[in-house]
């Protein structure tokens, strides 16, 4: 586990820093993702895509239909997602409960939205390990900048019980990008 120091970040302006760790890695990491990275909006599917088709509530169906698309990695848990784009080469990932930042837009296949970070006009900070099955097993595997499409079965969301405003076993799909990972503190030695 890294050691910690807590980052406060206000405003846009806050996520054009980029703080460097020049620890034991000889590789420099990336904590915040800078300005000219950042994405306003994700187009769901793609520039030439469509939506696979969504018979009522049959989302089995429209995760097989979407699992066929060349775009879209589909995980041993059935998370699906398609990377809209790379995170930087030496962009740090997020351990266990560390912070992160984020922008998304939450929305049901159909297209109506339920939440939207971008519709707020500001990111948000939560523990990598603190929110639902499908986010957490996609953040593990995310590096600071990258953005996805996240495609994610009931079971990975809300499960039986839903939510107010979301129905049980609903399939949600987030437009995602991670903007930043909690940077470790400054590490000094007793002289």
């Amino acid at each position: 586990m890294r050691a910690f120091k807590t980052i406060a970040l206000t405003g846009f302006s806050a996520l054009a820093l980029t703080a460097c760790n020049a620890g034991t890695d000889s590789e420099d990491l990336v904590y915040n993702c800078p300005a000219d990275q950042m994405f306003t909006s994700i187009t769901p599917y793609g520039e030439d895509a469509e939506a696979p088709a969504l018979e009522g509530t049959d989302y089995d169906a429209y995760h097989t239909a979407n699992a066929e698309r060349s775009d879209v990695t589909t995980t041993a848990s059935g998370l699906q997602y398609r990377v809209a784009q790379e995170g930087l080469d030496n962009g740090a990932s997020p351990e266990g409960g560390e912070m992160v930042t984020v922008h998304y837009h939450g929305y049901f296949p159909d297209g109506s939205v339920f939440d939207s970070s971008y519709d707020r006009g500001e990111t948000i900070q939560f523990p990598a390990n603190g929110v639902i099955q499908g986010w957490v097993e996609s953040l593990q595997d995310m590096k600071v900048c990258e953005a996805r499409t996240l495609y994610i079965p009931g079971d990975l969301a809300y499960g039986p019980q839903g939510r107010p405003g979301i129905p049980a076993n609903a399939t949600l799909l987030f437009n995602v990008q991670l903007t930043g990972v909690e940077a470790p503190a400054t590490v000094t030695t007793a002289e």
